[in-house]
C-alpha cells in the first residue's frame, strides 16, 4: 500500500480545531499526525492521547526533541511555549479531547471523504457484523457500489483486506474511506464498536443512516458499568447528519427511552407487528429458514440459507436500513437472499456427513442462548457443543455461559478459547461453577480445542448437531503471547473429509 498521505496538501489545524486555545503561533499547516512519539518525522503534529496503558502528555517534550511541528494536548504543560533546538516556537493547541481532535485531523487529511459518501453505521451489542454484511448486500442489489468496513474485512470497491477488529483506528478509517471514494463507491457500511464511540474515533465522520441492533450487557470491563456502555452507544447519534435516519430495534427496551429524546426520523424493526419492519416465521430448518417480511402495507416471503432466530433480527435490521434509504422491498429481499453465508456466523459445514455442523461466534450469554434454543427447535437428534470463553475478560459472565451451555446441550465439551495470559484451568473452573449439579454428567473437559472438536464430531450420529461456538471465523488461538494458527472450520472440515467413509452406504 502506498504512503498514507502521498499527494495530500497541507491542512490548517486552526480550521479543524477552532475550539482550541493556541500558544506559540497563529496556526499550523499539517501534513501528517501521530500519537506515537517513535513514529514522529520532522514537521508531524503530535497528539498527546491518554490511554489506560500510558499518558501521551508525558511524552510531549520528547515529541518536540524528535521534530514535532506542533503539539495537540488536552492538558496544560508547565511551559506551553515549547522551543525547537534552533529556537523556533512549537505551536501548542489546547483542546478538550485529544482523541476527538486526532480523529477529526485524520479525516481532514483525507478531505473528509464521508461527506461525499453515503455512510451507513451499525452498532450494538450483537448482530453488528451480520447486519452490516446484509445491508451492504441490499445496497448492492439496488445498484450501488458499496464499500465495507467490519470485523470480517474491509472492501474499498475494488480490493479487499482481512480484518480482526470491529472498528479501525482513525487514520486507517480515513484511508479506506478515501480509497472508496477514489474507486467510485457511492456508499460505505461501517461496523462501529462501543470502544470506538467512547474513544471518539467516529468524530469527523458523517453518517447518513445509523442502526443500533440492540444494547445489552457487554464490554463492561472496558466501560466500567452498563450505564457507561449505554452512554457510549448513544454517542453514535452525534455523528448523524442533519436529515439522517436512525434505525432502532423495537424489541429492545432501550428503544422506547431513546425515541423519547431523539429528534431525528426513525425506522423501527422487530418481531412485534407494531414495528415499521416486522416478520413472521414460516419455516425453520437446519439448512434454511423462511419468513414473511412486512414493511408498511407490503409483505413478501424471504428465504435465507443463514439460520438462527438472531439472524431473523439481522435480516429485519438490514431491511429497515434499506427502507430508511428509500430502497423498495423486492430489492431488499433480493439483496438479503443473495447472501448465502457469513463467515463464522452460524456457518454450516457440509462435507457429506449425516449430521449438522455449525461454527458460530456466539460469545455472549444472549448469543449462546439464542443459538442453542434455535438448534433445539430444528434438530431431531442431540446437540453436541464445543465451547470455551476467552481469558482476561468478562469473568462475571463465565458461570452464566456454563449454565446456558450445559442446560441446552445434550453433551458439552468445555475447551480453551484464547486463554491469553490466564490459566486455562482457572477459566474452565469458573465456567463450571455455573453448571447445575444435575447437568454435570453432560459435561467433560478437553483443553486442546482441536481434540475437543474431533471428539464431538466422532461422537455425532445421524440427525445430531455439532455446534462449535465462540471463535467463529478467527484463524488463531491466543495462548500467552503466542498466536498459533487455529481455524475451527478448517479443523472440522479436515476431520469430516478424513472420516468420510464412515457415512458411506
Amino acid at each position: 500500500m502506498q504512503s498514507c498521505f502521498t499527494g495530500i496538501s497541507p491542512v490548517s489545524l486552526r480550521s479543524i480545531l477552532n475550539e482550541a486555545e493556541l500558544f506559540g503561533g497563529d496556526d499550523y499547516l499539517m501534513l501528517n499526525c501521530v500519537t506515537n512519539v517513535e513514529q514522529i518525522r520532522p514537521g508531524d503534529v503530535y497528539f498527546a492521547i491518554r490511554t489506560p496503558q500510558k499518558d501521551g502528555h508525558a511524552m510531549i517534550d520528547d515529541a518536540v526533541l524528535r521534530g514535532a511541528g506542533a503539539i495537540v494536548s488536552e492538558e496544560m504543560t508547565d511551559n506551553p511555549f515549547k522551543m525547537t533546538a534552533d529556537g523556533k516556537l512549537v505551536p501548542l493547541f489546547l483542546v478538550r479531547s485529544t482523541q476527538s481532535a486526532y480523529s477529526r485531523a485524520c479525516q481532514a487529511l483525507y478531505r473528509f471523504p464521508s461527506r461525499q459518501l453515503g455512510v451507513v453505521g451499525v452498532t450494538g451489542t450483537s448482530g453488528k457484523t451480520m447486519t452490516a454484511f446484509l445491508t451492504a448486500a441490499v445496497l448492492g442489489a439496488a445498484g450501488q457500489n458499496v464499500g465495507l468496513l467490519n470485523s470480517l474485512g474491509c472492501f474499498d470497491g475494488k480490493d479487499a483486506s482481512a480484518n480482526t477488529i470491529t472498528s479501525l483506528p482513525p487514520k486507517r478509517t480515513g484511508s479506506w474511506l478515501s480509497r472508496m471514494l477514489q474507486n467510485d463507491c457511492t456508499h460505505t457500511v461501517m461496523e462501529i464498536s462501543s470502544q470506538a464511540l467512547a474513544q471518539s474515533r467516529l468524530d469527523g465522520i458523517d453518517l447518513q443512516t445509523l442502526c443500533i441492533t440492540n444494547v445489552m450487557r457487554d464490554h463492561i470491563d472496558f466501560h466500567g458499568s452498563i450505564e457507561n456502555y449505554r452512554k457510549a452507544k448513544m454517542r453514535i447519534f452525534e455523528s448523524l447528519v442533519c436529515g439522517g435516519t436512525a434505525v432502532l430495534n423495537a424489541d429492545d427496551p432501550i428503544t422506547a427511552e431513546v425515541k423519547r429524546w431523539l429528534r431525528v426520523p426513525t425506522v423501527t424493526f422487530g418481531m412485534d407487528g407494531s414495528a415499521d419492519v416486522s416478520a413472521m416465521v414460516l419455516e425453520q430448518l437446519p439448512s434454511e429458514q423462511t419468513i414473511l417480511l412486512t414493511a408498511g402495507s407490503e409483505t413478501l416471503p424471504l428465504r435465507t440459507q443463514i439460520v438462527g432466530n438472531h439472524h431473523i433480527e439481522n435480516c429485519l435490521a438490514a431491511a429497515a436500513m434499506g427502507i430508511a434509504m428509500g430502497i423498495d422491498l423486492p430489492t431488499i429481499v433480493r439483496g438479503i437472499e443473495s447472501v448465502e453465508m457469513i463467515p463464522g456466523r452460524m456457518e454450516r459445514l457440509e462435507c457429506g456427513q449425516p449430521f449438522s455442523v455449525f461454527v458460530d461466534a456466539a460469545r455472549t450469554p444472549e448469543e449462546l442462548r439464542e443459538t442453542l434454543h434455535f438448534l433445539r427447535e430444528v434438530v431431531d437428534g442431540r446437540i453436541l457443543t464445543v465451547f470455551g470463553v476467552s481469558g482476561n475478560r468478562q469473568r462475571a459472565r463465565r458461570p452464566m455461559m456454563g449454565d446456558i451451555a450445559s442446560k441446552l446441550s445434550s453433551r458439552l465439551i468445555l475447551t480453551d478459547m484464547n486463554p491469553g495470559s490466564e490459566e486455562p484451568e482457572r477459566i474452565v473452573q469458573e465456567v463450571l461453577s455455573g453448571v447445575q449439579p444435575r447437568c454435570m454428567k453432560r459435561v467433560e473437559i478437553c483443553h486442546d480445542r482441536k481434540k475437543a472438536i474431533h471428539q464431538a464430531l466422532a461422537m455425532a450420529e445421524p440427525g445430531d448437531c455439532v455446534l462449535i461456538a465462540g471463535k467463529g471465523n478467527e484463524k488463531f488461538q491466543l495462548i500467552g503471547k503466542e498466536t498459533p494458527r487455529h481455524d475451527d472450520r478448517e479443523i472440522a472440515r479436515r476431520w469430516l473429509f478424513r472420516n468420510a467413509e464412515r457415512y458411506m452406504d
